[in-house]
């Protein structure tokens, strides 16, 4: 198999200058790039660029993607924004790292298996765009990504002595709703292939989303406790196009709201790795025990559907084998399968099969039917 790598660099807080794209242009001669986006595919050779370095730089997210495992995702979040200490209790060493400079947040996620595949055809384009408002939950201080990227990297980093992670980790803080995901994460986990049992062992533990008191005044009551140096500077960021203007504000107005009651928020981790799996193996064994008794009870109504047709079923498989042609031989094969699970179900197995084997005298002579009749166990 050839390699594949695929960079997706978005612009989305503005747009790239004229000179931004021309340095970038200058990484490859066969970039797709817009003011907004840039693309660099690979089939053969790497990439020039340093990703971390370039999202910092000119770009707010980036998505990558390789045909041996690994999977990237960088954003940059402006410092005046967010909170740092929001990330840090989810960050693993070369897997989940957070990087601050005078102006940025830089948060970089990178999934890298140790077995060194995906297990089948990898396509880079189309992720992002679904992984998007990520980054706009992220800005609103919900770490529900991180934790589920906390679930996905930390059994590779188990045991690893040189950053005292210990062999048996404890999960960080839990956030709330982590079993009610949003699309965009629902895409991760898929993305990643994070096993969805455990994520539902991890969210257990997570509180559920209540409802805003209606006894607590709107943020908008608080517009009046900012100072009039308060409000100007506001409003020259608004003249100005300034980028995430809302949340700055409605940040601001938090603060002098105070303390609330009326957000949910993350419960401290308490769980070790080993209890996780443990409960994600408890989750997989009762789902597969409910969808087997479901597909037991929707077996049975199919076979007592084809109860009162038995004998037209059995003249219409000897139509089909004497057709002497290979999907008709699969259709009869087919249907002595559904009449061999009835006379089961009936509790009439060796009546079925004196038929079954009357019919295998009979057609001997056929080894392309005998090999279909071979399937059906008796």
């Amino acid at each position: 198999m050839s390699e594949y790598q695929y960079y997706e660099f978005q612009a989305i807080d503005r747009p790239l200058t004229a000179k931004e794209q021309a340095t970038i242009q200058k990484l490859s001669s066969r970039v797709q790039l817009t003011p907004h986006r840039a693309i660099f595919l690979y089939n053969y050779g790497d990439f020039r660029g340093k990703p971390e370095e370039l999202v910092t730089q000119y770009f707010d997210v980036m998505f990558y993607i390789a045909n041996w495992g690994t999977r990237q995702l960088i954003f940059r979040f402006p410092k005046a924004i967010v909170d740092p200490s929001w990330y840090e209790p989810y960050e693993l060493p070369y897997a989940i790292t957070i990087k601050q400079t005078r102006e940025y947040v830089v948060l970089n996620i990178n999934i890298n298996d140790e077995d060194g595949g995906m297990g089948g055809w990898v396509e880079g384009e189309g992720w992002l765009p679904q992984l998007l408002p990520l980054r706009d939950q992220l800005l609103t201080g919900d770490v529900r990504l991180l934790y589920l990227a906390w679930l996905r990297a930390v059994p590779n980093c188990a045991g690893y002595a040189a950053h005292n992670i210990e062999d048996d980790p404890i999960e960080p803080p839990i956030p709330p709703n982590l079993g009610k995901l949003s699309a965009p994460l629902e895409t991760f986990v898929e993305l990643v292939e994070l096993d969805p049992d455990l994520v539902a062992a991890a969210a257990k533990a997570s509180k559920k989303a209540t409802a805003k008191s209606k006894a607590q005044p709107p943020l908008e009551a608080n517009l009046v406790n900012l100072s009039a140096s308060e409000k100007e500077v506001f409003l020259l960021k608004l003249v100005r196009r300034e980028p995430h203007v809302d949340l700055q504000l409605i940040n601001r107005l938090q603060e002098l709201a105070g303390p609330t009651d009326a957000a949910p928020s993350s419960v401290t981790g308490y769980r070790k790795l080993s209890e996780l799996t443990e409960m994600m193996d408890e989750i997989f064994t009762k789902r597969e025990k409910k969808e087997q008794e479901k597909a037991r009870r929707k077996r049975i109504k199919e076979l007592e559907a084809l109860a009162p047709k038995e004998e037209k079923l059995w003249q219409q498989v000897v139509v089909l084998i004497k057709t002497k042609q290979a999907k008709p031989y699969d259709e009869a094969t087919a249907l002595l399968q559904d009449l061999r699970d009835l006379a089961e179900y009936q509790k009439k197995l060796p009546d079925f099969i004196k038929c079954f084997k009357d019919l295998q005298d009979e057609y001997q002579n056929r080894p392309a039917l005998m090999r279909r009749f071979r399937k059906i166990k008796l």
